[in-house]
This record gives structure tokens, C-alpha cells and sequence, in this order.
């Protein structure tokens, strides 16, 4: 008897079992080469998680007196508002970035540059509904978003659930699947000064088939 053999068996797996028999949806064709089947195999496998991405974005604003402070698409009662050349939404331009970074297609001031009068003052929900025809475009979908707000004033969370709900419509995606955070920076810097605010936002984004990408040339 081998008793370095003893209480063990050869690891398997539904998978790699299902394989062998011919009854996993990845198997390899039965008369492929044993090094053929395993890089098809591996191909496979692969393919299922390739249609992922995801993008971090950010953006910072000053405050000022004299402007609606607008964040996440809802219109926040406040004595001072972010100046910028459209309505300044930071978390709406920060989730801007993070889509397009995610599929690689530069960034929000690309897109949507400051010095075009087109922008000026324009509601950033419009921006986001363009930024998410260049995701459909490339046939991918939203599957979440995680944000954070930095401001010292004014609270905004009783707000969040407005905000998500207004995100979400652009997005046709469920509000459960957007996250609204805030902070503050315990009276340091630029923010805790009051003078400004800034948003982060990172976002999953897929392919619904969750096949390869297509090569760009």
C-alpha cells in the first residue's frame, strides 16, 4: 500500500469534470490537442470576465456666492454655488470621467470643452446622457457606480436619494446600483476652508454578452 496516498484523491471540479465528459459549455472540441485544448479552454474562461471595465473619475470646483449649487443633478438650497462653465456639477463631471475613462475615451474637457458656448450653463445631466451614448456606442452598460462628495457645507446626504434617483434615470440603471457618500476634510485645505469641493466617483461598466473587446484600429 501506498501510504503517501492515503486520504487523498485527485482534485476535481463540476468544471473540469463536466469537460471530460463533454458537458461543460466551454468544452474544447474532443480532437483538439491536449495544448490546444487548454489554451482554448483558458480562452474561454477568460472571455467571461473580458467584458468588464472600470473607470475612476474626479473633478474640483470653487464655491461661490451668486450661483445655484446643483449636485448630482438636483438643485441643493445653499448661500454659495460651485463656479464653473456649466452648472458645475462636480459629482455628475466627476461620474462623467469615470465612464469615459473606462473605455479608454479621454476625459470630460475632451468631450465637453469650456471655451464651446454650446456648454455654457448647461444642466451636466445633458452631459452625462451624451457621455452615456458614447458608452452605449461601444456597446457596453452601466453596472455601478461608487461615489464621495468632499464639502464642509452644506449637508447633502438627505439629498443623496434624489441624486441617485436622477443619475439612475439617465443611466437606466436601478438607483440600489449608484452610491452616494460625503466627508469632509476636518477644516484642512481648500475644502475645509470652504473654498471649493470636490467629487470621486468609480464605475463598473460591461459588456452584456461579456465577450472579447474588439481591437481598435
Amino acid at each position: 500500500m501506498d501510504h503517501g496516498s492515503i486520504g487523498q484523491r485527485p482534485v476535481t471540479t463540476e468544471r473540469s469534470e463536466g469537460c471530460e465528459r463533454g458537458g461543460a459549455r466551454d468544452e474544447a472540441p474532443p480532437k483538439f490537442p491536449q495544448v490546444l485544448r487548454r489554451a482554448y479552454l483558458v480562452k474561454a474562461r477568460n472571455a467571461i470576465f473580458m467584458g468588464y471595465r472600470i473607470g475612476f473619475g474626479v473633478d474640483f470646483h470653487q464655491l461661490a456666492e451668486g450661483r445655484e449649487f446643483w449636485l448630482g443633478g438636483v438643485q441643493i438650497p445653499a448661500s454659495r454655488g460651485a463656479v464653473g462653465h456649466s452648472d458645475a456639477d462636480v459629482l455628475i463631471h466627476a461620474i462623467c470621467d469615470a465612464l469615459l475613462g473606462a473605455l479608454n475615451l479621454g476625459d470630460i474637457g475632451l468631450h465637453f470643452p469650456n471655451t464651446d458656448p454650446a456648454y455654457k450653463d448647461i444642466d451636466s445631466k445633458i452631459l452625462l446622457q451624451k457621455t452615456y451614448a458614447l458608452v452605449r456606442s461601444k456597446e457596453y452598460r452601466v453596472v455601478n457606480i461608487d461615489s464621495t462628495v468632499c464639502l464642509e457645507a452644506p449637508k447633502i446626504m438627505k439629498y443623496a436619494p434624489m441624486m441617485r434617483e436622477a443619475i439612475a434615470a439617465v443611466l437606466h440603471i436601478a438607483a440600489d446600483d449608484i452610491s452616494i457618500k460625503a466627508t469632509t476634510t476636518e477644516q484642512l485645505g481648500f475644502i475645509g476652508r470652504g473654498e471649493g469641493l470636490t467629487a470621486y466617483a468609480t464605475v463598473l461598466v460591461d459588456r452584456p454578452e461579456g465577450g472579447p473587446r474588439e481591437a481598435q484600429t
